[in-house]
């Protein structure tokens, strides 16, 4: 935790960040925290501390679901990992799922069909 101060959730999303952990309660959870934290040093990805009345959650840098009311997230539709969008269009689409692939496949089948005979 060195190196990072706490920011309100009213700055912090101001900043651009959204949630990824909800608070730990220090100094009995310090070492979880300090694992998410080295994580995301690992993973150069950009973060903060935010207090809260539960405790201290990590928040991450990134956009949200403009979809709104995500499983796993607020009704603002900010999520903790784009799967969870239950609309799985656009930025949060599942690479692979049905909806997006049954055209694909389809046009796939019918090429070979053709060929086939």
């Amino acid at each position: 935790m060195k190196n990072l101060k706490l920011l309100d959730t009213a700055a912090a999303k101001a900043a651009g960040f959204r949630p990824l952990t909800i608070g730990y309660q220090l100094p009995q959870e310090r070492p979880m925290l300090d694992n998410v934290l080295a994580d995301m040093r690992r993973g150069n990805i950009k973060h903060c501390l935010v207090q809260s009345n539960d405790g201290v959650s990590v928040w991450r840098a990134g956009g949200a679901c403009t979809q709104g009311g995500c499983a796993g997230g607020s009704a603002t539709g900010q999520h903790l990992t784009p799967t969870l969008c239950p609309s799985r269009t656009g930025r949060h689409a599942r690479r692979g799922s049905k909806k997006s692939t049954q055209p694909a496949a389809k046009k796939a089948a019918q090429h070979w069909k053709g060929k086939r005979s």
